[in-house]
């Protein structure tokens, strides 16, 4: 009878290659755990957290159009500098009762021309009769598009109206730049003056 042979298990080629790729794997993924946390700080000093935006910030109703930014936005419809008197209406009665005016008359002339109604003021000596529109200012932004041209003091356009926002709040460079009256503080404020002339 013939011997069994004993078969001795001979470890496979695989399980090294294996191993050894592994332990390249282990030291390569250190390197960059090491290289990404030797980078961190150097990212972190040169991203926008550091910075510090000084200056005031132009009022959004004294910019122009293309600086109506943060804060500040456009409104287009009726617009104008100068409110609606009601007493400036006094000679247009239709005018003045459609704004929400009030038109009365008064006695006025002489002394005790003001204590007499209106109505007998003219049969008075010495008195004479006022008419006047009475009321509370009206704003042209208050005003319809259709109603805005029938006042000499509004017309219609766009306008930058809202409350800009201070220069020390904003949060990046190109922000800091972009609002008139603002400079990164690095920057010479004379040359972002003289630099928003152009």
């Amino acid at each position: 009878m013939r011997r069994a042979r004993h078969q001795i298990p001979i470890a496979s080629t695989d399980s090294g290659r294996y191993g050894r790729y592994d332990l390249v794997m282990t030291k390569h993924c250190f390197r960059l755990l090491f290289l990404a946390a030797a980078g961190l700080p150097l990212a972190h000093g040169c991203s926008d957290s550091s910075l510090e935006c000084l200056g005031s910030a132009v009022a959004c109703s004294n910019r122009d159009l293309s600086e109506c930014n943060h804060g500040c936005h456009v409104r287009s419809g009726c617009v104008g500098n100068t409110a609606i008197t009601c007493e400036s209406l006094t000679d247009k009665p239709d005018l003045c009762l459609q704004r929400g005016c009030r038109y009365v008359g008064s006695c006025d002339g002489a002394e005790g021309c003001g204590e007499l109604k209106y109505e007998v003021c003219g049969m008075t000596a010495g008195c004479m009769q006022v008419q006047r529109c009475i009321g509370a200012d009206v704003p042209c932004s208050d005003l319809e598009e259709s109603q805005c041209e029938l006042y000499s003091q509004c017309t219609r356009g766009s306008e930058c109206i809202g409350s800009a926002t201070d220069c020390s709040d904003l949060d990046s460079s190109s922000a800091c730049l972009a609002v008139p009256g603002c400079y990164p503080a690095d920057t010479k404020p004379s040359v972002v003056a003289s630099s928003g002339n152009h």
